[in-house]
């Protein structure tokens, strides 16, 4: 498996002086732990780190090169898709709050009458609704949600390496997938957990 040069430079830290806090490895390349809270993951996935609760992280250094590169990477996102969760731009913000935390999701795609892309309402922008708003139910989708063209859209072909590369970026929590390029017909969504399971999955079935 090749690691970027910053999970290089992560294995020999942990090599020379485990364990070492999240925070302690930041430090040290004058980074934040988020920048570097995806290295992390993939290096305690693919068992080359391991994590210890009010420890930090462990060099093992189990080998990785079972793990095949492109399976991880470079796979289209089509294969690990999940369903978006969908409601029209008339839904009350109440009726939104409920399907969101009954579906246990973390966004809502607001599709229109063709069931194209219009908007989309994350946790969030109901949490934020919810204190502006004296009657939820008067309220409609629409009013709260982010509109088009500023949400972020992937296709099946995306791969898992640029996907989760949006993710980090524009700091969302999922992205919708349209089934072509140009298009606002939403066929699923991927998120980072999906992207952080299939990293799992594929340690597990390599061990």
């Amino acid at each position: 498996m090749e690691f970027t040069e910053r999970q290089k430079k992560i294995i020999e830290m942990l090599k020379a002086n485990s364990p070492m806090t999240g925070e302690k490895i930041g430090e040290s390349l004058g980074l934040s732990v988020p920048t570097i809270r995806a290295d992390l993951r993939l290096l305690t996935a693919v068992e080359i780190l391991a994590a210890r609760p009010k420890v930090g992280y462990i060099y093992q250094g189990k080998p990785a090169n079972r793990l095949n590169y492109n399976e991880l990477y470079d796979l289209p996102i089509e294969d690990i898709l999940l369903p978006a969760t969908k409601i029209s731009e008339d839904t009350s913000m109440q009726a939104a709050i409920t399907k969101l935390f009954i579906e246990d999701v973390g966004s809502l795609y607001v599709v229109d009458d063709d069931s194209e892309l219009v908007g989309l309402i994350s946790r969030k922008d109901l949490l934020r609704a919810t204190f502006t708003s004296d009657d939820p139910k008067a309220v409609p989708a629409g009013v709260v949600m982010t509109r088009m063209p500023n949400i972020v859209m992937v296709t099946p072909q995306t791969t898992i390496l640029e996907a989760g590369r949006l993710l980090l970026t524009h700091e969302v929590d999922s992205l919708p997938v349209v089934d072509k390029p140009g298009s606002r017909s939403v066929i699923g969504k991927i998120t980072k957990n999906r992207i952080f399971q299939h990293f799992i999955e594929n340690g597990q079935a390599d061990s």
